[in-house]
């Protein structure tokens, strides 16, 4: 028989029986409403990644709406599948879907998905999403039947030795997702058929907790995005391929080897996250232009220069610029190419030799990254991810109503590269981090020959926005200076100092640090959900409770938190400085449990270091401060309980 048949038969089968099957339904209570509930089914069909952490995104490769006069299901689905095989579209990309909500008048919605697995092996599903009436408008329910069983091969290997991505994979079961009203009560409803294999038996349980409540709440919330709104302007399943590529070629090596204070799990693999986006961008621009010709690049404000390096091994000629040089730069080799340099807004800093300028967390030269991209040359195109908040020359405050001070200033950076000619493009990347908006000025809203137009009116805005230009606005007998023949864009620009500043507890007042530690120790200790720990010998230890960063926040003065931030970083810098005495995690604090054999992450300072090394080094806080004591005895615990079992060698400092 052939495949499309089957795949017909199969469908339509799927979609009747559960029109008639109640064996497997389980259903919660929804304070939504049914609009709400198709806005909640709306977000699980473009973006299943949200509930199914094992997914890295899906393509909607084909819909149908349009046929609202169909009366009978069955012959819409054969309309479908054909229109779908005999297009080809369903080895393209259609746009997400619409807001079903939008829909509520339509007899039946077609849909065909491609779910992507994350992982280094390429692994993916088709399923259909039918969406049809049992009885009346009220009772619409949506149908999702995987490929798989309907003709067509499995295409998703189940990893066998990994029992969570045997349930997420595993996505071959065919459920209904329902809405009923009755009597001002709701429910959502989830319909799966019985199933014999224990794989089956997981997802379906998997279907009924996980993504029912995830229905639920989404339903209840009053503004819900249905849009994907991370990694937009890149094909998800090629993102997944190259990122788990890098991820194995650069991301495992550089975390053992990193020689920076920052984390490298974090800011490895972030820049492996942003170097995949560039590529793919890169890749995608090449296909427009017909080219075969690597993009060339800047990056000012490299940083540790893991950007550039992974750019430049993957064969992209670029160069790297930063105040200062970094420890790991000797790491990489002569091949990627970094310079310590101060960057100045000015015609000497531009860069007409060089395709992409990159702006990743460059801080005081961010907004001026589009400006550059401008003037260096009419085909010059830029990226720049927002992280501190500068305008031209001087600290951005200029909060929008109804507005956060973080999209108040995005809304600032588009707006340059919209001054600046840009055809602007907002995406988020996913990275380990709070700021994972970028923007891409690839393609220009302005002829050549317009470019001194443009010059004119980059000009004027710098002019406007610079306080502490004394300039008065253009006249007739006070023409603008264009951008290419200044000297310095701006009066003011103050570039970041190549010395780095110390941040840390050392240059705050002792006595400070000593009063918050102390007041942090006791708010722990005496909070109501304080825990106990029963040791041997009868003892018994208090552990303390757990307060959220918020509300430790709120136990001290805003000088006293002022002065943190600009010394320390801030009063959780100062927390998890002290980590043999705080545990600072999912932004709540709690004392570290000395009792467990391994108190501390795998990821954490203490967890890394040679403990033969350092053992007994510092002084154990908990034996000198706690009214318990130290959980542990003096033999058991890795830190000197007095001056006694302290060893003078090799000493550490805790802060």
């Amino acid at each position: 028989m052939d495949k499309a048949v089957i795949a017909e038969t199969y469908i339509i089968g799927c979609f009747a029986s559960f029109q008639t099957e109640k064996d497997g339904i389980v259903q919660l209570p929804s304070v939504g409403t049914f609009e709400s509930f198709c806005d909640a089914l709306t977000v699980w069909i473009n973006k299943p990644h949200v509930a199914n952490r094992r997914l890295i995104g899906s393509k909607i490769l084909y819909q149908n709406n349009t046929c609202t006069t169909e009366a009978r299901v069955d012959s819409f689905i054969k309309k479908c599948l054909l229109s779908a095989e005999n297009a080809e579209v369903i080895h393209g990309f259609v746009e997400e879907v619409p807001p079903l909500s939008s829909f509520v008048d339509a007899n039946f919605y077609f849909i065909i998905r491609e779910n992507f697995y994350k992982g280094s092996r390429q692994t993916s599903s088709k399923e259909t999403i039918v969406i049809g009436a049992i009885s009346d408008f009220r009772k619409k329910l949506a149908a999702f039947i995987p490929f798989t069983g309907a003709g067509h091969e499995r295409e998703e290997k189940i990893d066998t030795n990994d029992k969570g991505s045997k349930h997420a994979k595993s996505t071959v079961v065919p459920y209904q997702i329902g809405f009923t009203e009755e009597s001002g009560n709701s429910w959502i409803t989830l319909n799966t058929p019985e199933r014999e294999s224990e794989t089956e038996k997981s997802y379906i349980e998997w279907l009924q907790t996980t993504l029912l409540r995830k229905l639920v709440n989404w339903s209840s919330e009053k503004k819900l995005r249905t849009s994907v709104t991370s990694l937009r302007l890149v094909p998800v399943d090629r993102y997944n391929e190259l990122y788990n590529t890098l991820k194995d070629k650069y991301g495992r090596k550089f975390v053992e080897i990193w020689p920076e204070k920052t984390d490298p799990q974090k800011f490895v693999y972030e820049d492996v996250a942003i170097a995949t986006y560039l590529l793919i961008i890169w890749e995608m621009q090449r296909k427009e232009q017909k080219s075969e010709t690597l993009q060339s690049f800047v990056d000012l404000g490299c940083g540790n220069g893991l950007l550039v390096h992974i750019l430049q091994s993957e064969g992209h000629p670029g160069l790297g610029l930063d105040v200062r040089k970094r420890s790991i730069w000797d790491l990489y080799g002569k091949e990627t190419k970094l310079k310590a340099k101060s960057i100045r807004p000015s015609a000497e800093s531009i860069f007409p030799d060089f395709d992409w300028l990159i702006g990743n967390h460059s801080d005081e030269l961010t907004p001026w990254i589009p400006v550059i991209a401008a003037r260096s040359s009419y085909k010059c195109s830029y990226f720049v991810l927002p992280c501190c908040h500068f305008d031209f020359n001087h600290k951005f405050s200029q909060k929008e109503a109804n507005e956060s001070n973080y999209r108040s200033y995005l809304n600032f950076v588009q707006k340059v590269g919209e001054v600046c000619g840009f055809s602007v493009q907002e995406d988020t990347l996913r990275i380990p981090s709070t700021k994972r908006v970028c923007f891409i000025g690839k393609t220009r809203n302005y002829q050549p020959e317009e470019m001194d137009l443009i010059d004119d009116r980059i000009a004027n805005y710098i002019r406007l926005r610079s306080t502490l230009s004394s300039v008065p606005e253009n006249t007739e007998d006070n023409p603008p200076k264009r951008l290419k023949t200044d000297e310095v864009w701006a009066e003011g620009f103050t570039p970041r100092s190549s010395v780095e500043k110390a941040r840390n507890c050392r240059s705050v007042d002792v006595g400070t640090v000593n009063h918050i530690v102390r007041t942090v120790f006791d708010t722990l200790l005496n909070s109501e959900d304080c825990e106990t720990r029963h040791l041997e010998g009868g003892r018994v230890w208090r552990k303390g409770g757990k307060k959220s960063l918020g509300d430790i926040v709120k136990l001290f003065d805003q000088d006293v938190l002022k002065q943190l931030k600009s010394e320390c970083g801030g009063l959780q810098t100062l927390l998890r400085n002290h980590n043999s005495v705080f545990n600072v995690s999912g932004g709540a604090v709690q004392l570290r449990d000395l009792t467990l054999d391994e108190p501390y992450s795998k990821h954490s300072k203490l967890a890394k270091r040679d403990k033969s090394r350092h053992f007994k080094t510092l002084q154990c806080w908990f034996h000198h401060h706690h009214p318990d004591g130290c959980p542990r005895t003096a033999a058991t615990c890795h830190f000197a309980h007095g001056e006694m079992d302290t060893r003078k060698e090799n000493p550490i400092n805790d802060t």
